[in-house]
């Protein structure tokens, strides 16, 4: 039996784009064997349509464990959210949701479950709504939007840049942290325990662009 970790950051959760904070939470709360994590992808899309999503659905097993550390980091759709659990119900797997504590094999759990991820689904509905509603009110105002702007492409070249140059510090300090570990040609679970053991803690994903694999 083993412990999965599953974690998912969008384009507007992050600048930089990682999911390093969930791993810590998840981490520095139970001990995990792997950790998958979409990078960019949007919490309306179906969870089985992800891609490290699929990967870890594919690995599972019977009496193995999936963490979340945030509801909305797994689901944002009601239905995506009890169909998912009721997949993982069927292959005995156990499903943790670190930040609501709730053990979702129970009637009542699944209650509560459900009426949280409608809330979920509600508020990425309203997110939109008002989104649509400012840039229609803008409009009517002589207002322009998108990327044709000149300021816009300035602020947008601006913002990656940054984020890029953050990013590759950030893989810096960790292939510096690893120099020992990679001519020792050292796996990627070894690597991962050794950033955990200094106290630098990384997705699996975020080490594997740090070594540009």
């Amino acid at each position: 039996m083993k412990t999965y970790a599953y974690t998912r950051v969008s384009k507007a959760d992050s600048e930089n784009g990682t999911t390093d904070n969930q791993v810590h939470v998840i981490r520095s709360q139970m001990n995990i064997d792997m950790i998958y994590s979409d990078i960019n992808i949007s919490g309306s899309m179906p969870f089985i349509e992800r891609p490290e999503a699929q990967k870890l659905l594919n690995c599972l097993n019977t009496g193995d464990t999936v963490v979340i550390a945030k509801l909305d980091r797994g689901f944002r759709d009601t239905a995506d959210c009890l169909n998912t659990v009721k997949w993982l119900q069927k292959r005995n797997v156990t499903l943790r949701i670190l930040d609501i504590a709730l053990d979702v094999s129970t009637p009542i759990g699944e209650m509560i479950l459900t009426i949280m991820a409608s809330v979920a689904t509600f508020e990425r509905k309203r997110i939109a709504e008002r989104i649509k509603d400012g840039f229609a009110n803008g409009r009517k105002q002589g207002k322009s939007y998108g990327y044709k702007l000149e300021a816009v492409h300035r602020s947008v070249a601006i913002r990656s840049s940054k984020r890029r140059q953050e990013a590759l510090e950030r893989y810096d300090m960790i292939r510096t942290n690893l120099s020992e570990l990679i001519a020792q040609n050292a796996t990627e679970a070894q690597m991962l325990n050794h950033l955990k053991t200094v106290g630098q803690p990384v997705s699996r994903t975020t080490l594997r662009n740090a070594l540009g694999r």
